[in-house]
């Protein structure tokens, strides 16, 4: 890689602290766990942001659908059902 595609690449990041214990954290897990496929803490993080992203927006996507019950209407269920 060239001097000039490095750093163009390198300007395309920015940083992002995190704590030194949860640093630790991630990276015991990391070890303890080569199946997940994972070869840094930066990996981790960047899948765990992504996952977090991609339920939220499946979220956003549901659809909540109100039942509203009445005693009236409760009782007429099971005069239907033969109770």
């Amino acid at each position: 890689m060239t001097k000039k595609k490095a750093k163009r690449d390198k300007e395309k990041r920015i940083s992002i602290k995190i704590s030194e214990s949860l640093y630790d954290a991630i990276s015991k897990e990391i070890k303890k766990h080569p199946e997940w496929g994972m070869s840094s803490v930066s990996e981790f993080i960047r899948r765990a942001v992504d996952h977090e992203l991609q339920a939220r927006k499946s979220t956003d996507n549901r659809k909540i659908i109100e039942i509203v019950m009445n005693e009236e209407a409760s009782r007429e269920g099971t005069r239907s059902r033969g109770s």
